[in-house]
């Protein structure tokens, strides 16, 4: 068994060496060919005279009529327009989706705002009366004491707006500073 494996080891080297030379060998022939090739064509470029190139050439002149291109300006025109539309329907599309994401945020704003309110008002009123008692206990005369009494039983107004879609960013900045002015005359 173990010269079996030494005689096919022999026969593979071998069958490895001759194709090695068999490849140089075609490889060589081939360059030569490739070099007369080569030769002959550089033969044949020389004996092709520039002067007579240039003789021999053919322009086909390319004319257009007015009309041709008052059509071609037309076809211009009218792909501006259809890109202009395109570009300004695109920008509507934009401008409704920055829209209804607005009235969203407002819309959620609204939401959590009012069990926040609701919480600071719960969380005030133990202290109003707490108030209350304290003023009752210091025993004040009945007049002052309903004034204050008054006072505390205003109730606070908030007023919660809705966002319409379609309402102008300047007309929601205009309500914002109408807002804040009415809560800073109120105090």
């Amino acid at each position: 068994m173990a010269g079996f494996k030494k005689l096919m080891f022999w026969a593979t080297v071998a069958g490895a060496a001759a194709a090695g030379v068999s490849y140089i060998l075609k490889y060589k022939e081939y360059q030569r060919e490739l070099e007369g090739e080569f030769n002959d064509f550089e033969d044949e470029l020389s004996d092709y005279k520039t002067e007579d190139a240039t003789a021999n050439r053919k322009y086909t002149a390319l004319k257009s009529t007015t009309d041709e291109f008052v059509t071609a300006a037309k076809d211009t025109a009218n792909s501006a327009k259809g890109m202009a539309s395109a570009a300004k329907e695109m920008l509507k599309d934009v401008a409704n989706i920055i829209t209804d994401n607005v009235s969203a945020a407002g819309d959620v704003a609204k939401d959590n705002a009012k069990p926040l309110f609701e919480k600071a008002k719960s969380s005030v009123e133990p202290v109003v009366d707490k108030a209350k008692k304290q003023l009752d206990k210091f025993g004040k005369d009945t007049k002052k004491s309903e004034v204050v009494e008054n006072d505390l039983d205003s109730d606070v107004e908030v007023e919660f707006y809705e966002m319409d879609s379609d309402e102008d960013k300047k007309d929601l900045a205009q309500k914002i500073d109408d807002i804040l002015e009415s809560s800073t005359d109120k105090k």
